[in-house]
């Protein structure tokens, strides 16, 4: 066998790394002649590793033409969330938390697009809540997202709910809140009591509660849903299992600040 010095490595999976990595920096669709001159590099040199990064879905290019990240870039990306130290470190408190409640549990983290969902853990009962891990949670809708919106800064979240608002209306259906001004109203109470929960909100008929977890520097790393039929997860006021998701949730923030 004959064996590599580290110093060596292979310069053209470097320059494609390097193609790789301007996609990833722009995190939007982009033209040839823009992505040549971000890397200095001749268009046509740029087309022949943008051919082979297509080849391995690690790029795509769109109906315009653009080029944009492939699913394999996304599926990376996605990977390497899930192995945060946060994250793995309470895998164990996760599991143990659903197997108390028995309802559905989905993770997420926050990503440019949204609340991304990094896992999920279906629930005991006999019914079908299919959300796929990588999906993108909406912000004005869904317990995540309003979460995610409560905790992060504004100039982060309004351009993404105000997208969601302008997409409901040019497709002529309501989602609540219906204004930023409502959101702030609902942001005040999700606050005050630490979660927040959409009851049917998304679907009909499922509830679901949303709790922030922080990391050892107090910033939020990751949200935790609960999500199952108003039957087996109701959310009333004094409600037991609702009270049992919340103390087993602060025993998960608590585990972590104290590591």
């Amino acid at each position: 066998m004959i064996e590599e010095k580290l110093s060596g490595g292979v310069q053209s999976l470097e320059v494609g790394l390097s193609v790789l990595n301007a996609l990833l920096e722009h995190n939007k669709p982009i033209i040839l002649k823009d992505l040549s001159t971000k890397l200095d590099m001749h268009p046509a040199k740029v087309h022949r590793y943008l051919v082979s990064l297509i080849r391995m879905n690690y790029a795509k290019q769109l109906e315009d033409g653009q080029y944009a990240l492939g699913d394999q870039a996304w599926r990376l990306g996605l990977s390497c969330i899930q192995h945060t130290d946060v994250l793995q470190l309470v895998q164990h408190l996760i599991y143990n938390l659903q197997s108390k409640i028995g309802c559905g549990i989905q993770i997420s983290k926050w990503s440019p697009q949204g609340p991304l969902v990094v896992q999920s853990i279906e629930s005991n009962h006999p019914i079908s809540i299919v959300t796929k891990v990588g999906s993108i949670m909406p912000l004005v809708n869904s317990a995540a997202g309003r979460v995610f919106a409560s905790y992060l800064p504004e100039a982060v979240v309004k351009p993404l709910m105000d997208a969601e608002w302008t997409k409901a209306a040019l497709n002529h259906y309501a989602i609540k809140p219906q204004t930023w001004d409502d959101f702030l109203v609902l942001k005040d109470k999700i606050l005050h009591h630490g979660m927040a929960i959409a009851q049917g909100d998304l679907l009909v008929g499922i509830n679901a509660v949303g709790l922030p977890i922080f990391n050892a520097q107090r910033a939020m790393e990751f949200c935790i849903v609960a999500l199952d039929s108003e039957m087996f997860l109701p959310l009333h006021e004094g409600s037991e299992k609702l009270e049992l998701f919340k103390n087993e949730v602060a025993a998960i923030n608590q585990f972590i600040q104290t590591r």
